[in-house]
């Protein structure tokens, strides 16, 4: 197996089995504290995997402070605080979300670009989502669910910024600045609330707590950020359904409550939704973004063009303009895998 595509995976297996833990964990902390508790195991991770590259990280810190706010920051916020509602398995099944607002959002900011066919699947897997967050365990499950509906959209603004704009940098700086950032926002959060640390609190709650930041901080945020640097799209969007998969068999594994029919319906609903908008598409139009980026390639080769012709090649090379016509996929990705 690629090891870029094994790392991917890893990624996703340890998001979800992160979840159950969370849920776990939230029996004791309230949201803020948990959520500072995962953070800071994930910075100090983060940490020390910096300190063994041995290379002073290049973090962008006018990008970074704001999403590292967002994510982890508020999405976990917003995440622990709809476990103290759900169960694991509601949380993990309704964020399945965080890729069709990966999808939305890039095709809004980004000028990503779906055919009816991929539309009526978008607007399909929103109906799933609708399903999974409105068939909770708690009274009022629409409303619960809502934490994590807007913990998911928060993603889908992290994954198109990072796509945007952080491309260019190492996956493991920018996470430790993410993470930096979320523990002094959600510190400071906590201090203003002048909440205190629960004193009954039992060793596996803790370890819970711990691994939770390591499962679904430490280890997914440099997993991820690499990943979605090096693969294409068409890869890094389905891999996200790992997630369900792995959270839903944690969260029976460890007795943190198995998804309803109807949560499981809407779940498949979503996964089947991304899987059909991540196929390839042909002949669709190629965004300008990724007109530059092939100029911008053509420059830093040295390559030399005259009517369609590389003269360092002799093959034909690509025209820019508005006709371009180019097999797509949802993303703005390239159809050949990303220079590493």
């Amino acid at each position: 197996m690629n090891l870029k595509i094994a790392i991917l995976i890893a990624s996703m297996v340890s998001w979800g089995i992160s979840n159950p833990l969370a849920d776990l964990a939230i029996t004791k902390f309230s949201p803020l504290l948990l959520s500072l508790i995962e953070c800071s195991v994930g910075f100090i991770f983060i940490a020390g995997v910096s300190l063994i590259r041995r290379n002073k990280p290049h973090i962008p810190w006018r990008l970074v402070i704001p999403i590292g706010i967002m994510q982890p920051g508020l999405a976990w916020l917003l995440g622990n605080t709809g476990y103290t509602h759900e169960t694991a398995s509601t949380g993990v099944l309704i964020l399945t979300g965080e890729t069709l607002f990966t999808v939305l959002i890039g095709v809004f900011w980004l000028g990503d670009r779906l055919s009816k066919k991929q539309w009526f699947y978008f607007l399909l897997g929103m109906f799933g989502v609708v399903v999974a967050s409105a068939t909770g365990t708690h009274l009022d499950a629409t409303s619960t669910s809502l934490y994590f509906v807007l913990s998911a959209f928060l993603f889908g603004i992290y994954a198109n910024i990072l796509r945007k704009h952080l491309s260019e940098f190492s996956p493991v700086d920018l996470a430790l600045g993410q993470t930096l950032v979320s523990v002094v926002f959600l510190g400071a959060f906590y201090l203003i609330n002048e909440q205190g640390v629960p004193t009954d609190v039992s060793t596996h709650i803790w370890v819970s707590a711990i691994l939770s930041g390591l499962f679904g901080v430490g280890l997914p945020f440099v997993a991820f950020n690499y990943a979605l640097q090096n693969l294409p799209g068409r890869i890094t969007g389905p891999s996200l359904n790992i997630i369900p998969i792995a959270g839903v068999a944690a969260s029976i594994a460890l007795g943190r409550g198995a998804p309803t029919l109807a949560q499981l319906v809407g779940g498949v609903i979503v996964i089947a939704s991304v899987a059909l908008i991540s196929q390839k598409g042909k002949g669709a139009l190629m965004t300008e973004r990724e007109i530059t980026a092939l100029e911008r390639e053509d420059r830093e080769a040295g390559r030399m063009t005259l009517g369609g012709l590389d003269q360092t090649t002799d093959t034909p090379t690509w025209k820019t303009g508005p006709a371009i016509n180019k097999p797509y996929v949802y993303g703005g990705d390239m159809d050949e895998e990303p220079r590493v």
